[in-house]
């Protein structure tokens, strides 16, 4: 009886998933082992999974990489998980800017940014914001109205305000001109 039980426990499934991951390096059984936490609501363990699939199909030139990141930004975005949701977006990203795709680039860095501000990482927010600046410009849009890194800029500089720092505070508002300045040219 207990050998059927440890056969239908997702911890130990998933640590076999995961053994087999980093024995064969693959793709494929990255994929099983973060489809598995992403089941299980093991948010950070299947991003990892997912950037690790991505890594592998993107080594080989496999257009699969981008779904892998999304599908790893996705998980990081329903986790609330900041950091891991960062980098899948910036793999993601780059990879379509290597492509030349600037607009779905932007959608990335976009996407980012609202996930970011919603967390109240306006520092991280602001970034991808400008990111999205440069993909948009990259893509060869008029970015002369294009606030919202600005506006990112000022909420991270109102957060410093409330935490007592005024010196990045400062920097934050002198950040949001610069990128004002930055966009009329």
């Amino acid at each position: 009886m207990a050998d059927n039980a440890a056969v239908k426990d997702s911890y130990l499934e998933g640590r076999r998933l995961e053994a087999r991951a980093r024995k064969e390096n693959s793709a494929a059984a990255w994929l099983d082992f973060a489809a598995l936490k992403a089941r299980k609501g093991s948010y950070a363990l299947a991003a990892m999974g997912f950037l690790n699939a991505g890594t592998a199909l993107e080594a080989t030139g496999d257009p699969a990489a981008a779904d892998a990141y999304l599908k790893g930004f996705e998980i990081s975005a329903k986790g609330g998980l900041k950091e891991p949701g960062l980098f899948l977006a910036s793999r993601l990203a780059g990879l379509l800017e290597r492509s030349s795709d600037f607009t779905g680039a932007t959608a990335v860095y976009e996407r980012l940014a609202g996930f970011c501000e919603e967390a109240g990482a306006f520092f991280l927010a602001a970034d991808a914001g400008e990111h999205a600046a440069e993909m948009r410009r990259a893509a060869g849009e008029d970015i002369s109205c294009y606030r919202r890194p600005a506006e990112l800029w000022k909420r991270n500089a109102g957060y410093w305000a409330q935490n007592n720092n005024a010196g990045d505070m400062d920097w934050s508002l002198r950040r949001a001109e610069l990128y004002l300045e930055s966009i009329k040219k």
